[in-house]
């Protein structure tokens, strides 16, 4: 029986889906076309019988055809290529994220293909600070920063942010209750000045969901644990849809937080 007749009720066998995925290179072999098992097997660096095995079964599931001397993919491969190429970067995207979707709250919808292309920097023994410094280096020198506060208390940053407000910086940041008391109560001078600053607009929200920051051009998220004030991953990327996404989360906690003065 064909495992791909479309008169089956129970889709493909298990061995062929295994067998799409296991075999992603050899689709995008195929793409280029291939003239025979020796150059199939060259350009997968596997034996001439493993090629003629992958050449039998992907003729026998109508992934490809012969045409002009060289084996391509026939349109059922292509679909059924991308198809697995894609379930790999969907894979390989969650496992990065791992983190992230631990700390995110159901609340928070949250697709995790715009950050496929994300740069995750993680804490490590020897430098528990890594995703703060991901932060500072693309907090120095932004124009605008939209952001929730869950535990940015570093003199690292607190010594960047005072210089970068100063400068100019617009500003809108969301506060946890305890982060805001922290601030005051640490640094009152630098938060009498920053907070009276026509480009700082500051919040309180009692529930914020994760550390976030939306940049321009860039959105980040940060996950904190309750033994760590620093975060411990910052996750973070330059897809326009993912900033969009950022800017809509911000604006909705925005819009019922406490705004100060």
């Amino acid at each position: 029986m064909d495992p791909m007749d479309p008169s089956r009720s129970d889709g493909p066998e298990l061995d062929l889906l295994l067998e799409v995925v296991r075999r992603g290179s050899a689709f995008e072999a195929f793409e280029r076309s291939v003239a025979d098992k020796r150059e199939l097997a060259a350009a997968l660096s596997v034996s001439r019988a493993t090629a003629h095995r992958i050449i039998r079964s992907f003729e026998s599931h109508g992934f490809i055809a012969r045409a002009d001397g060289c084996y391509e993919l026939t349109p059922l491969g292509e679909i059924v290529g991308d198809a697995g190429r894609r379930f790999h970067e969907d894979v390989a995207t969650a496992v990065d994220l791992e983190v992230l979707l631990r700390a995110l709250p159901d609340e928070v919808a949250f697709d995790h293909r715009l950050f496929a292309d994300a740069v995750v920097t993680r804490a490590t023994y020897d430098d528990p600070y890594r995703p703060m410094k991901r932060f500072i280096d693309l907090f120095e020198g932004a124009p605008r920063i939209r952001a929730f506060n869950k535990s940015f208390l570093e003199p690292m940053y607190i010594d960047v942010a005072h210089e970068q407000l100063l400068a100019g910086m617009d500003a809108e940041i969301v506060y946890e209750p305890g982060v805001l008391e922290l601030v005051t109560a640490e640094y009152p001078d630098i938060a009498a000045e920053v907070f009276e600053l026509d480009t700082m607009a500051s919040y309180v929200h009692e529930d914020l969901p994760i550390a976030l920051a939306v940049f321009d051009d860039r959105v980040g998220l940060g996950v904190h644990t309750e033994e760590m004030g620093t975060p411990i991953a910052w996750i973070d990327t330059d897809d326009p849809d993912a900033i969009a996404w950022g800017i809509d989360l911000f604006e909705r906690y925005r819009t019922t937080a406490t705004r100060l003065g």
